[in-house]
């Protein structure tokens, strides 16, 4: 794993814990994504307010390719 890799993996992260730590659900019932049937990723719109932030615009699309391997 890069340094980039990491670095984007821990700052999703603690977007995602910060939106959905507190959820009881979260993450068996309450993903903060949803994949379609042709693997297609949508981020959910809580964390796609938070990327769409100025300082966190850099993680969408790698968010979009990567979010699935952090939740498996």
């Amino acid at each position: 794993m890069d340094c980039d890799h990491s670095d984007n993996s821990i700052r999703l992260l603690d977007i995602v814990y910060d939106l959905y730590g507190n959820d009881s659900g979260y993450p068996e019932k309450n993903l903060p994504f949803s994949v379609d049937e042709k693997g297609v990723v949508t981020l959910g719109d809580e964390l796609m307010v938070e990327l769409l932030k100025e300082q966190n615009q850099d993680l969408i699309d790698w968010a979009k390719k990567n979010i699935v391997k952090l939740f498996e």
